[in-house]
């Protein structure tokens, strides 16, 4: 086989694309570890979904209904459900039940108001058959949220309030119906923004961190705004200087041309 000699320059040339492209996927493999969720090693536990408070601004269907064959008594307790109070919030468009009033109060026929704000689902029940005892034979109630919203917004690919008609939602739930997040999603900071009364508080969730499930902000609660931030990649290509791009091009198109080159003399040589 004939030794095939080079210049000087070429040889440089070659060497120098070399290492560019060397780097290039060494920066690529380092890249793909902020793109994996659960990295790292992941403790076998027992994730326990709370119950959540009912609070100020929710939506419940409340259904009453008689343990007896008699269900005419309970009827008027469950116009509500049927046409009585109407909502427009949300992605769900209109929909139908009781609302808890800023002061976390529900008005039912009959009874009246009654404070549904700081109670579960569960407490609420029992609280309305204790009340219904008067007027229906052998109340039963079953109480659930109609629609919890949640707010997210940054690095997703369909950003903006999700409804959802469960009450055990997680950080999980939220990043599926919302898509995903975007490849400029940083997936090691993400922040939960969450009302607990009269105080705000901040939780940041690393998706690439197994220890994520222990968090207080892996189980959201109504109106929660969860925050996708921007990784350094969607930073430096809104910081772009069009000289700079130009030039990068023009770089591009002369590494390019170098390899054009490259070939030619290879080939001539041979």
């Amino acid at each position: 086989m004939t030794n095939i000699h080079l210049p000087r320059y070429v040889k440089a040339c070659a060497f120098t694309i070399c290492i560019s492209l060397t780097f290039a996927c060494t920066s690529s493999k380092n890249l793909n570890k902020n793109y994996t969720y659960f990295q790292g090693e992941l403790d076998t536990l027992t994730t326990q979904l709370k119950e959540l408070s009912i609070q100020p601004g929710d939506l419940l269907s409340i259904v009453v209904y008689s343990k007896s064959l008699n269900q005419e008594q309970a009827a008027i307790f469950n116009i509500p459900n049927t046409g009585g109070t109407t909502t427009t919030s949300g992605a769900g468009g209109g929909v139908q039940g009781y609302q808890v009033s800023s002061a976390g109060v529900i008005d039912v026929p009959i009874i009246g108001g009654i404070k549904a704000s700081g109670l579960t689902r569960e407490q609420l029940q029992n609280l309305l058959v204790q009340k219904l005892n008067p007027y229906i034979k052998d109340p039963s109630v079953l109480v659930r949220f109609l629609q919890i919203n949640i707010n997210i917004l940054g690095e997703v690919r369909a950003p903006g309030v999700h409804s959802f008609k469960t009450d055990k939602i997680t950080i999980l739930d939220a990043i599926s119906a919302s898509g995903d997040l975007t490849d400029y999603g940083k997936r090691e900071d993400i922040m939960v923004i969450r009302e607990e009364g009269n105080v705000r508080k901040y939780y940041k969730i690393n998706l690439t961190d197994g220890s994520f499930f222990r968090s207080p902000a892996y189980q959201l609660q109504p109106n929660d705004i969860v925050y996708v931030s921007a990784n350094n990649a969607k930073l430096k290509t809104l910081n772009i200087d069009p000289e700079a791009q130009r030039k990068t091009g023009l770089l591009f198109t002369s590494i390019s041309a170098l390899l054009s080159v490259i070939t030619l003399v290879v080939t001539l040589t041979k």
